[in-house]
Parts: C-alpha cells; sequence; structure tokens
C-alpha cells in the first residue's frame, strides 16, 4: 500500500496483528505478545521498504492502531495470574471472628459483601468505592436514573417463599425471606437494567446470600444513607470519628482480605503472594466456585453477568481442581475407568421414567467392561 494514506497503512498492519492473536499463523495457533511484536515489527519493516523507496513507518500514524492492540495482548496475558480467589478456609475464619466485631464494623459489612459475591460476582465498582468520603457517580447525559454506579438500596427487592415482595425492610427478619433480586443499572457489558434472582440457602445459612442482602441494606438504613447513594457502608468503630458512616473502599476490602489470607494460611505481612487477593477477588472467587460444581460455560456466563468466554481468565488451578484431577485420574483395582455422574430420576408425559443429570441426584457408577476396551484396542492396532 504504497499510496495508501499513513493512517490506512497503520490499520492494516494492526487487522495483521489481529489475525496472529486469533491464530491465523503456519501452524495453525495463536502466539504470545513478544512473538506478536517481532511479526508485526518484520512487517512494518517492509512496508517502509517499497520497491527501494524509503516509505513513513506506519507505526507514526496519528492514532496508532497497532499500539491498542499490543497493549490489549499483553494486558490479556497477564489476567490469569492476577488475582487469587477467596478460599472456602477464608469464609470460615471470616464467619467464625464475626461476634469479634459489631454488625456495622468495616469487617462485618465486607463480611457480608463477600457473602453475597460469591453467588454474584460483582465488579469492584459495583459495591465499593476508591474514596471513604464521595463515590462514584454516572456521568452521562443521556442518563435519567440513579447517579450512583454502585448498588443503591432501590437495587435490592426481597421476596418471600410465596413469591411476593416485601417493602418494609428494616423490620424484616431472616425467616421472612426467601428470596432476593438485584438490579444491575449499570453494567460494564451495556446491558443496564438486567435484574438476577437469588434463594435463599437453607442448608449453610451463616454464608447465605439473601441473609447477607437483607444485612447490607438493613446497615445502610440504620446508618441514614440517602436512598440515592451507595448501600456499600460502615460505621467507624474507634476514634474520634466513631460512629460516623464511610463507604467501603476498594483498598480497605484488600487489606481485609490480605489479613485474613495471611492469618488462615500463615504468611508474613510482606509475602508477595498476599497481593494477588484485593477487591476483585470477589469476581474471582464466583467464577471459580461455579466451576468447581462442574456448570456449564453457558450458565456461568450467565449467571454472572459476562456477554463473551472472557470468564475463562479468571478461572485458577486452586487446590480443589487439583483434588478433582486426582478423583478423575483415578485407577480402580481392576484397572478400569470409573465415571460417576449424579443422575434423578424423572417421569415424562408418556409415563416412562428417565434419569438426567442433577447435581443434586444420585451418584450412578459406570463402568466400562474390559471386553470393550480390548475390542477397541485390537480394531485400532496396526496390522501384522
Amino acid at each position: 500500500m504504497p499510496h495508501a494514506p499513513l493512517q490506512a497503512r497503520n490499520y492494516l498492519l494492526a487487522c495483521y496483528a489481529i489475525s496472529l492473536i486469533q491464530g491465523e499463523t503456519i501452524r495453525g495457533k495463536p502466539i504470545r505478545h513478544k512473538t506478536i511484536c517481532n511479526y508485526v515489527n518484520a512487517a512494518a519493516k517492509l512496508m517502509k521498504e517499497h520497491d527501494k523507496v524509503h516509505l513513513p513507518d506506519p507505526r507514526n500514524a496519528p492514532v496508532d492502531y497497532v499500539d491498542i492492540v499490543l497493549k490489549a495482548v499483553k494486558k490479556y496475558e497477564k489476567q490469569p495470574n492476577r488475582r487469587n480467589m477467596i478460599d472456602d478456609e477464608m469464609v470460615h475464619y471470616m464467619e467464625k471472628t464475626r461476634t469479634n466485631h459489631t454488625p456495622d464494623s468495616l469487617e462485618d459489612a465486607i463480611t457480608d459483601w463477600v457473602y453475597l459475591g460469591r453467588f454474584v460476582g460483582y465488579r469492584s465498582i459495583e459495591w465499593c468505592q476508591t474514596t471513604e468520603l464521595d463515590y462514584h457517580k454516572i456521568e452521562h447525559p443521556n442518563w435519567d436514573r440513579e447517579k450512583s454506579y454502585a448498588f443503591i438500596g432501590r437495587d435490592f427487592a426481597f421476596y418471600n417463599d410465596k413469591k411476593q415482595r416485601l417493602y418494609n425492610i428494616a423490620d424484616l427478619s431472616p425467616d421472612d425471606v426467601a428470596y432476593v433480586v438485584l438490579e444491575f443499572r449499570k453494567q460494564k457489558n451495556g446491558v443496564n437494567g438486567e435484574k438476577i434472582p437469588y434463594e435463599k440457602d437453607t442448608q449453610n445459612p451463616q454464608f447465605c446470600p439473601v441473609c447477607a442482602a437483607l444485612r447490607i441494606v438493613q446497615r445502610a438504613l440504620r446508618l441514614g444513607v440517602p436512598a440515592e447513594e451507595p448501600v456499600g457502608v460502615f460505621a467507624i468503630t474507634k476514634g474520634k470519628q466513631a460512629g460516623h458512616r464511610r463507604f467501603i473502599t476498594a483498598s480497605k476490602t484488600a487489606t481485609f482480605l490480605r489479613r485474613v489470607a495471611a492469618t488462615v494460611f500463615n504468611l508474613r505481612a510482606t509475602d508477595k503472594e498476599l497481593q494477588k487477593w484485593s477487591s476483585h477477588s470477589i469476581r474471582v472467587t464466583a467464577a471459580c466456585l461455579l466451576h468447581r460444581q462442574q456448570m456449564s460455560d453457558t450458565y456461568i456466563q450467565t449467571r454472572l453477568r459476562w456477554r463473551s468466554s472472557a470468564f475463562l481468565d479468571y478461572l485458577r488451578n486452586t487446590l480443589y481442581t487439583a483434588r478433582t484431577h486426582t478423583k478423575a485420574l483415578h485407577i480402580p483395582a481392576n484397572n478400569l475407568p470409573l465415571n460417576e455422574r449424579r443422575y434423578k430420576a424423572v417421569t415424562l408425559p408418556s409415563g416412562h421414567m428417565q434419569l438426567v443429570e442433577d447435581p443434586a441426584g444420585d451418584i450412578v457408577p459406570r463402568r466400562r467392561r474390559r471386553e470393550e476396551i480390548e475390542s477397541v484396542l485390537a480394531a485400532c492396532a496396526p496390522a501384522a
């Protein structure tokens, strides 16, 4: 493209970079950032020297689309090692030490947001702030709803077991509530106003997301939070400012989680591993928990509000995945693979019984007979 404008040549080079990212290489495999840079630099060199005529470097265009693409790749490659999930041991420690704090304390408030976040998987901007004294506002000329980006009281709707909405929230008890529906007024994915329901956990009431949501809203009411302001608040417990309301911040959440992790895992305060816990760990945790329970990709995307497979970047190799891996590769005494699935019997309209996969069903072991495996091996063996 020797006669094309400089910006057009830059755009073509960026398209080439994207083709490399998508795996359009000789081996048909994606390549990493450093290798992509080498390929792009080589292509740029060819574009500068056309038929022995020295042309302007396409990277010097007014808008360097190539640089935008390369930075995105570099950020993407760092994502998997970014934040740790909040381990089960940490959650149990939070519950064990709740009695050491008052209901409106920072520790108690963050604990509630962690319990709810294990189900919701919200982003930091959706519930906490960068400063204790102010909150992030939606600055858009066409936005005609509440300015708070984070959850406000009206974003929580509580229902009883008969699906009837409950309005007098201040006087509700956990026994009154069976569901909570959260409205995501403003979302990164652009699906504003999405509503997602969550059911009460009667098996583990101490970690119930509905009860945690109720405590969050009731805490905001006790502390006098205005209707249009975020409900992610706490009350200062010490010093001259004791009793004053403040917003929960991402930095205080990170400090709290790192302190819990240091205690639970016996880590030194200077251990670099502690830096992998932050307010974003809540979203990582929600994705890892669903994946750990072998929920489908579609289910994880839908429940945690992803519009693409980007959630895969949030999955981690944890001790739980290691345990599952060991169980999956277990060799039984008869040297045959044992496949176990949970099934539940359902009655079809025809009256016949049918087993369907269900996490709450019974374990049905299935073994392949030795004759089947030997037949496969014999069929695959090369002819003599």
